[in-house]
């Protein structure tokens, strides 16, 4: 009992107990069964540790510390459990089971109910509140994949309406709360664009509104084996404290709702980092209450219901260049700012690519940001020289690349033939021998995947990924089989040019609209929109069919076009399209004349 010690004494007494470092040593020898701090408690590790929320100590046995409280504060107050439970409402047999760790945690008006049964003052009542939320703080238990949120990241720049989303997000889990449905988004993109920075940046900026915890998981999607639904569950649940009797009661199979049910009283934040698929992340996903959860993912886990979606791409150019300058400092930013500028622009504005120069630029103080933008203007070279240290920009690529089926491999290794900046499904199509609808459900798993972009029915590769899938393709393929899937493509763009550009004219009609795999071309303007939306690829193979002699089909070309460059009348390339088109002409009436075999 407390009764014979002052109240100063009392205070400390329980501010020890609080802490797990001391007891009364009057209490009953039922209460002496309590294990000791830095002993097992429950199951638990003897290193278990959490910080009590404002209390500046890290207190060992927290489980403990609450359910010692407790029974001090009870005692010192000579109330037995039915005392307590008639004052509170809260049962005698809740309170014993609290009081032994029973319980993985106490509800927030449970432990209200039971301050107002103990009467207790400002400071006790902040003391049981500080224990509670101890006990609900992660232990430092080598949990799957489960860690605390690491430190800011001090050169993060940019993303700064992705934040303002994320924060509107949270307050949106604040407002809604329970028993409304936990928010949740889906922060998606391709390797190396910043995924995880981005949530840790969030995470860390919102720490304040989610008093309850913050818990990082890594998914590991990447992984050849990544870890299962269950397995990460079961390391969350002994992370948020919940003792091995309560694990063991429930099982493997009731271990999913006791998750639920413990996040459901809680406003945490989680971070689901690197996931592979829905099926990993939908088991994760807590029900009700006022928690947030963050998933990054490579694949956009376009099957996740009820989700709020944050696809990210590249920084902008003045993104990288303050990214760049906080890498090398201001000062050698400064000496030549078109340089690094170059720089970013090599590296396609990709966090990970420019992170890689920026720490090489940092330790190697006698490059330029010249030589380095010369360096990395070698395409062939390009992506050997973004490696620094155990930084690669291949590694990253590496990783999604391995997860494709064979259909989706060969289409993104057969991308890189394609020479302008973006394809169509029609386009794609020719370069991998499939049905044009398969060839669309291919191209959206690659999108899926977070390695190709899609802009209406335009599909583009990263600047990096298309050297990538360049290297995969030589790597991979036999150089016969490669040249064929080009001169298809090519023979496919010219002759559906010579065919959009006829359809331009009014006085042609539906006849010419028969050739196998030309595009649904109803009228003029949609003739004029996919020879401006392929432009840069038509032109490409105009270029190779001039360069391989088949003057006879430059000629058509130029000759179908007519029309429709006069509609045209702004783009740049119609020079070069009519000169190619006159030195064919020369070639066909002078003394070699010869020509193709795809003429009339």
């Amino acid at each position: 009992m407390f009764n014979n010690i002052d109240i100063s004494e009392r205070e400390t007494a329980i501010s020890n107990i609080a802490c797990g470092r001391s007891r009364p040593e009057n209490v009953s020898a039922a209460d002496r069964q309590q294990p000791r701090a830095g002993q097992s408690v429950r199951g638990r590790p003897k290193n278990a540790r959490w910080q009590g929320p404002g209390s500046g100590e890290v207190c060992e046995g927290g489980g403990a510390a609450f359910g010692e409280l407790l029974r001090a504060l009870r005692l010192a107050r000579s109330l037995t459990l039915e005392g307590l439970a008639e004052r509170s409402g809260v049962s005698a047999r809740g309170i014993g089971d609290l009081e032994r760790g029973r319980r993985a945690s106490p509800q927030r008006r449970t432990v209200a109910a039971l301050a107002e049964g103990l009467q207790l003052a400002h400071a006790e009542r902040k003391q049981l509140l500080d224990a509670a939320r101890a006990r609900r703080a992660p232990e430092e238990y080598r949990a799957t994949g489960v860690r605390s949120l690491p430190r800011s990241i001090d050169d993060f720049i940019g993303r700064e309406k992705e934040l303002a989303v994320l924060a509107e997000l949270a307050e949106l889990a604040r407002v809604e709360g329970a028993p409304g449905q936990a928010v949740v988004v889906v922060v998606s993109g391709p390797p190396g664009v910043g995924k995880t920075n981005l949530a840790l940046r969030a995470a860390c900026q919102l720490e304040g509104r989610f008093p309850d915890g913050q818990l990082v998981v890594d998914l590991c999607g990447a992984d050849e084996e990544a870890p299962t639904p269950a397995e990460l569950i079961l390391g969350l649940l002994r992370t948020l404290g919940v003792p091995n009797r309560d694990l063991l009661k429930a099982g493997p199979a009731g271990h999913p709702e006791l998750y639920r049910r413990i996040l459901a009283d809680r406003r945490s934040l989680l971070l689901l980092d690197n996931a592979r698929d829905e099926a990993q992340v939908r088991p994760l996903l807590p029900g009700t209450g006022s928690s947030m959860v963050m998933v990054t993912s490579r694949r956009m886990l376009t099957g996740l219901d009820n989700v709020h979606r944050l696809p990210i791409c590249e920084l902008s150019e003045r993104e990288s260049a303050a990214f760049l300058t906080s890498l090398v400092g201001s000062e050698r930013a400064s000496v030549d700012p078109p340089a690094l500028a170059d720089v970013a622009q090599r590296c396609g504005h990709l966090p990970l690519a420019l992170r890689v120069v920026g720490n090489w630029l940092a330790t190697r103080t006698g490059w330029t940001a010249r030589r380095l933008a010369d360096r990395l203007a070698l395409e062939d070279r390009r992506l050997e020289a973004l490696t620094a240290g155990d930084l690669c920009v291949t590694n990253a690529f590496d990783l999604s690349y391995r997860r494709l089926d064979t259909d989706a491999a060969r289409m993104f290794r057969r991308l890189a033939l394609v020479p302008g900046p973006d394809v169509s499904g029609g386009c794609a199509a020719q370069i991998t021998g499939q049905d044009p609808f398969d060839a669309e459900d291919t191209l959206e798993e690659l999108v899926e995947a977070g390695l190709l972009c899609a802009d209406g029915s335009r599909y583009r590769l990263h600047d990096l990924l298309r050297l990538y899938a360049r290297a995969r393709l030589h790597a991979e393929e036999e150089p016969r089989d490669i040249d064929a899937a080009r001169a298809t493509m090519y023979r496919w763009l010219l002759e559906t040019a010579v065919l959009a550009g006829r359809r331009c004219e009014f006085d042609h009609g539906d006849a010419f609209l028969t050739w196998e795999g030309t595009p649904e071309l109803s009228d003029a303007d949609e003739a004029a929109q996919w020879l401006q939306a392929e432009g840069l690829n038509w032109l490409a193979a105009l270029r190779a069919a001039a360069a391989a002699g088949d003057h006879l089909l430059v000629v058509k070309v130029a000759e179908g076009l007519r029309g429709f460059s006069r509609s045209w009348i702004f783009w740049a390339h119609w020079p070069e399209v009519f000169g190619i088109a006159a030195r064919s002409a020369q070639h066909l009436s002078g003394p070699d004349r010869g020509g193709g075999s795809t003429g009339d």
